[in-house]
């Protein structure tokens, strides 16, 4: 067995830099730990203050919401006021519709041998109207479409039921255009759009 033995002068002199060392590590640790903690502190008030600010707000919002009136039913509204508002909904509702859709939707639905060749709109009933969905209320559409056969022109009602927005069409008059053999066709519908 080998003993080995330290021929050092002095050897454990090397101390007092391990003792500085952990020194430099334990206040540096302890400043660190004591800044954190005065960061945790102004978190934490920021909290209190952000909390306070929203007690506030929902109070606020609280005393707002209770100055607003309860909603009217047309049933409480006097026979005056039923009528400016069954006026301003036809009036919205016109102004909502959306012409587009509806000549999507027939264009969509007719074939190459029919062709449209006038049509009105006009709102349904003024009772049916929705005030708080405009443009969403069924309109009467009248169509006159000229197809090359009979046949054709019921194929394109077909496909105009077969969308979903068509319903309740209603032949008015059919004729066959002089000097061809192409059928005219009127017909009113109603479009929900």
């Amino acid at each position: 067995m080998r003993l080995r033995t330290n021929l050092a002068k002095n050897p454990y002199g090397n101390r007092r830099l391990w003792v500085v060392a952990l020194t430099a590590i334990m206040v540096v640790s302890s400043a660190l730990t004591v800044e954190f903690k005065d960061q945790l502190n102004l978190s934490e008030q920021q909290r209190q203050a952000i909390l306070n600010q929203v007690k506030q707000q929902e109070a606020q919002m609280a005393a707002l919401r209770a100055r607003i009136p309860p909603p009217v039913t047309p049933d409480q509204l006097k026979p005056e006021e039923r009528e400016i508002l069954t006026a301003a909904s036809v009036l919205i509702e016109r102004r909502a519709f959306r012409w587009s859709r509806l000549l999507q939707d027939i264009e969509r639905s007719i074939g190459n041998d029919v062709r449209l060749t006038s049509m009105s709109v006009a709102l349904d009933e003024a009772s049916r109207i929705d005030a708080l969905r405009p443009g969403k209320s069924p309109v009467e559409v009248s169509m006159i479409v000229v197809g090359r056969q009979l046949q054709n022109v019921l194929d394109a009602m077909t496909a105009l039921r077969a969308t979903g927005r068509f319903a309740n069409f209603r032949p008015r008059k059919q004729a066959v255009l002089e000097g061809t053999q192409e059928v005219e066709y009127e017909i009113d519908v109603t479009y929900n759009p």
